[in-house]
């Protein structure tokens, strides 16, 4: 008797170890960080505030729950009687996406969190405190400048800065109250077309992108935009400063509404990094530059890409619209400056020779689209005729990479910034520099 109740025991000890070492349930799918990459990549197009198909608006959680002609689409805790679930299966019509099929990944993420009661949650931003190690920081260095703007009457010029957008007033270089509260460096800054305020892009490698639209007037936050999930390049407004687009590390481009701050938009056919986005003059078309060696051509209304140009044999790091037209210029790490007329089905290449002794970093126009300036790591400044492509002078040599170049409104001054943190005026028509802005700059440690 003894040495079964032994045994028993034993076996009831091992039972109970079996099912303490069962893994513990799977947490359900959190909204922002699992239903939301979703919905984006495969619903937004449709049903964003200017394209609202069948009623339904899916640019947040109350949208969603809102539902549209139909009723709602999702019933909290019942995947099988939630027309979300079932039309992305296939089991109800019309069946959505219409033309594809979503992974079955994404259909188990969806019916799981529906399953799980269809609970909203707001963005987080990840903590990267444990992933970097503490340095000592020894010295103070100037922040890169990676982008400049000129305010649109010309009066003012906008620097990215560390954590910060820096501010002049030129010709009297009188020193401003920055922009501030960014979480790191900011790579792009853009002023809206009438001049009240200023978008600033960056972020933290690896972790987060940041947007943040600022008030000019008074210097602060209007809006935040958090979306793209890794560092943020490059900003640009539209035409009529509505619509705000953004790319990044991400691999991903965001269209914004600037009144309200929601995503309309995200275009995500690019296979690596995207490094510049352009909307043409008239706001229909928008032109992305990638390190996938491509630049894409998207309508901006319904976020379709209308084709790709392959014609790059490396990664494009810069491009940029002839004002007024639909001539694109875009250059990059093969060194050679490419222009071309955009159609509505195809784009026609009008130039293509060297530019730089090595990879161009920026290209831009002066607002009367006469004059190209370009930019390089061989440390040069060039200016081209615009529509002949033939060079008309190149800057002295710079003290280090000239990361951001900006025309004045009026074409008078060419602006660069580089990154030893140094900025300087050029005149355009003689090539001479004219000053160099002395800022309080906010220093990074190394």
């Amino acid at each position: 008797m003894a040495l079964r109740l032994t045994l028993a025991t034993l076996g009831a000890v091992a039972v109970g170890a079996a099912v303490s070492a069962q893994p513990p349930a799977a947490a359900p799918p959190d909204f922002a960080n699992d239903v939301v990459p979703i919905i984006e990549s495969q619903c937004l197009r449709c049903h964003n505030t200017a394209k609202v198909e069948g009623g339904l608006l899916l640019e947040s959680y109350e949208d969603l729950m809102r539902g549209g002609d139909s009723g709602s689409p999702v019933v909290a805790g019942q995947p099988d009687e939630s027309p979300l679930v079932l039309q992305i299966e296939g089991k109800a019509k019309p069946k959505m996406p219409p033309k594809r099929d979503l992974a079955p990944e994404e259909i188990a993420v969806l019916r799981a969190w529906v399953a799980a009661g269809a609970h909203g949650s707001a963005p987080r931003r990840p903590s990267i405190d444990k992933r970097v190690p503490a340095l000592t920081q020894s010295a103070d260095v100037l922040p890169q400048v990676t982008s400049v703007a000129w305010r649109p009457d010309g009066q003012q010029l906008a620097i990215a800065g560390y954590k910060e957008v820096r501010r002049v007033t030129l010709p009297g270089v009188q020193v401003l109250a920055p922009l501030s509260g960014m979480a790191d460096l900011v790579r792009s800054v853009a002023w809206s077309p009438d001049g009240s305020v200023v978008a600033a892009g960056g972020g933290t490698p690896g972790a987060f992108g940041e947007i943040v639209i600022f008030d000019a007037a008074t210097g602060r936050e209007r809006l935040r935009l958090d979306g793209h999930r890794d560092y943020v390049y490059h900003v640009a407004f539209n035409h009529d400063g509505t619509r705000l687009a953004s790319c990044g590390y991400d691999k991903s481009i965001r269209i914004w509404d600037t009144t309200s701050g929601r995503t309309i938009g995200v275009l995500k056919e690019h296979t690596e990094a995207v490094f510049a986005v352009a909307f043409s003059s008239d706001g229909v078309l928008l032109a992305s530059a990638a390190a996938d060696r491509s630049v894409k051509i998207w309508n901006v209304a319904d976020g379709v890409r209308l084709y790709t140009i392959t014609d790059p044999t490396d990664a494009v790091l810069s491009l940029a619209f002839r004002p007024g037209t639909r001539v694109l210029a875009a250059a990059g790490q093969d060194k050679r400056l490419r222009v071309w007329d955009i159609g509505d089905a195809s784009a026609r290449l009008l130039y293509s020779a060297p530019a730089h002794r090595s990879a161009v970093l920026r290209v831009t126009f002066s607002a009367d689209g006469a004059t190209l300036a370009s930019t390089g790591t061989d440390r040069e400044v060039r200016l081209w005729s615009a529509g002949t492509w033939t060079p008309l002078r190149t800057l002295d040599p710079q003290s280090d990479w000239a990361q951001a170049i900006a025309f004045s409104p009026d074409g008078r001054w060419l602006a660069v910034g580089r990154y030893d943190g140094t900025v300087s005026v050029y005149e355009t028509a003689s090539g001479r520099r004219q000053f160099d802005p002395v800022i309080d700059h906010k220093v990074a440690r190394r």
